[in-house]
């Protein structure tokens, strides 16, 4: 009865930091909250939730092929791009909502909760005070502005969200192996793949190291299988995007992806931008030229120098050691963070094979806050316990606060925000085209030898012989015509849909073959004089049916163990 009462007050205090998290956090996010549209970089969420809308409403699931994108031709979007936020962001259709609205909450979402992530993992360790200033100080990270009010970087800012809560995870299987953890482990861990594969190669190093660090912190070796398990779970409930996403690369074009703009050559930071630099511009990255802002942010910073004369004191006076070593650890994550944004490192870019891709340095900065974040915390418990003054503390507490939020709050602010925006103009003819013909280049399949000028043709062209085309439909799987070939001559037609495995062509319900032999790389048939029906399906591949089997396996399996653990009473594995 007695630990009822205990373990209440404990999440009713819970709540109480949670609700101060959301309340001083809301100037991060009060622009997401008025009706319209905003600026950015990547503007191209919206189109983004609209394919993937299409294919969920066509049965095209998992969504792969995505018809308007490059310039109508198609794209393989979601064959290789972040699935996660936009499933979750259709899902919310059934609200009745706006795409533009969806993609703001979606924003919202890498801002507001990634804070409660990081209180949860801060207090952990320091206590709720702690936990909440290490939320504050990632909430108001400048780069959580950057990814959200200027790149619009959706894919990314979702993942940085799941940081706190993987590491979280992770220390406490190893502590308690209870099954609730493991599932939590493997929900973060699949956000994280499904969401941005760059993100996840940057991190994973650390998260490693935090693995190896936890197990030798809490003496329980014996638990590594169990960490093993989330990750195979992690990587098996995510296998329907992650192994064609790995195996079927060799279908596009990846080098633009490391060209022109995207080498990573030319957005390496200088020291002064990350430490010194309070500039704050809505352009692109240009290296020492860029219109737009590096800073790790003053107050973020300065925890990394404030807290060494702590962990000095603490190793002199041998206490507190294990808390000492967890913040060397992020200080640490920092150090080899900061290095990498930065021209000393790059020897190591040039000589790690799969760090290219990553493309701006700058990435790095993602880490950097979430460790920077995290020694916030620790600054004030090592305060708090070297002075045990609860009025020093107090005051360390509110100027912490004041100064992130009070330095930062500024920058959570788009360039332009459009109140009289809504989905009907964002999908008009004035503005539908200019997003169909964005980010072109991305998994252009390799058939392609000349990317298209000009939107697709709305209907079959012929190219040789005569014949008439009707009755043109496409949906995001499918697409089918009548065509009347005269004369005795065969027409050879080319289809409006860029070629890419498995398209299946079906003439008058037989399947037929087709070529791809023209600049475009689009679907080519030779039909035989006559009438006939033309059909195309989009199906899966065999590499894609495995991984979908995975999945389905992996995620029925995780299911199968909570419902029979549960039946069971039983929390640990």
């Amino acid at each position: 009865m007695f630990k009822k009462i205990k373990n209440y007050l404990k999440v009713k205090k819970d709540f109480v930091f949670i609700f101060l998290i959301v309340l001083l956090g809301m100037p991060t996010s009060v622009n997401l909250l008025r009706p319209g549209y905003f600026s950015m970089h990547d503007d191209i969420q919206v189109i983004r939730l609209y394919e993937m809308e299409r294919c969920l409403l066509d049965g095209q699931i998992p969504c792969r092929w995505s018809p308007d994108m490059t310039a109508g031709y198609g794209q393989p979007l979601y064959n290789f791009y972040s699935v996660f936020p936009y499933y979750t962001g259709v899902s919310l259709r059934i609200f009745n909502l706006q795409f533009i609205d969806i993609a703001k909450i979606l924003f919202l979402f890498t801002l507001i909760p990634s804070g409660i992530f990081m209180y949860l993992l801060v207090k952990e360790f320091f206590g709720r005070p702690a936990g909440l200033i290490g939320a504050i100080f990632f909430l108001y990270a400048p780069y959580h502005a950057i990814d959200s009010y200027v790149r619009g970087a959706l894919a990314e800012a979702f993942a940085i969200t799941f940081f706190p809560l993987i590491f979280l995870s992770i220390y406490k299987l190893i502590k308690e192996e209870k099954i609730g953890w493991l599932v939590s482990l493997v929900f973060s861990l699949s956000a994280v793949f499904l969401s941005h594969n760059i993100m996840n190669m940057i991190m994973s190093p650390f998260v490693v190291l935090w693995v190896i660090f936890c197990l030798v912190y809490l003496k329980k070796i014996r638990a590594l299988p169990k960490i093993l398990l989330g990750l195979l779970w992690a990587m098996g409930i995510s296998s329907f995007f992650l192994i064609p996403a790995f195996l079927e690369k060799k279908y596009v074009t990846i080098e633009s992806l490391m060209m022109n703009y995207y080498d990573f050559h030319l957005h390496f930071v200088t020291k002064g931008q990350l430490l010194f630099s309070r500039y704050w511009d809505y352009g692109p990255s240009a290296g020492v030229n860029s219109r737009m802002s590096f800073q790790i942010g003053w107050p973020h910073w300065w925890m990394i120098i404030a807290v060494i004369p702590f962990l000095i004191f603490f190793l002199k006076k041998k206490v507190q050691i294990d808390k000492v070593l967890m913040t060397i650890f992020f200080v640490f994550m920092f150090l080899v963070s900061s290095f990498f944004t930065h021209s000393k490192s790059l020897f190591l870019w040039e000589s790690i094979p799969m760090l290219p891709f990553v493309q701006f340095p700058w990435r790095f900065l993602g880490a950097i806050t979430f460790s920077c974040s995290f020694v916030a915390g620790a600054v004030f418990y090592f305060f708090q316990n070297a002075f045990k003054k609860k009025v020093l503390s107090a005051t360390l507490f509110v100027l912490l606060i004041a100064s992130v939020i009070g330095l930062n709050y500024s920058y959570f602010r788009p360039q332009y925000f459009y109140e009289w925006m809504t989905d009907e103009y964002k999908f008009s003819w004035k503005e539908m085209p200019g997003q169909m013909k964005s980010a072109m280049l991305d998994y252009l399949p390799k058939t392609v030898k000349k990317v298209p000028e000009e939107l697709a043709p709305l209907s079959p062209w012929t190219i040789e012989g005569k014949a008439d085309i009707s009755e043109f439909a496409k949906r995001s799987d499918f697409w089918r015509f009548t065509v009347d070939v005269q004369g005795n001559i065969p027409a050879i037609v080319k289809v409006p849909v860029l070629d890419f495995p498995r398209w299946k062509v079906f003439d008058n319900s037989q399947e037929v073959s087709f070529s791809n032999d023209n600049q475009e790389g689009v679907i080519q048939i030779k039909i035989l004089p006559g009438k006939h029906t033309i059909v195309g399906w989009f199906e899966d591949t065999p590499i894609r049916k495995v991984a979908n089997l995975i999945s389905l396996f992996s995620f029925a399996s995780l299911v199968c163990l909570v419902v029979i653990k549960g039946k069971k009473g039983e929390n640990t594995i």
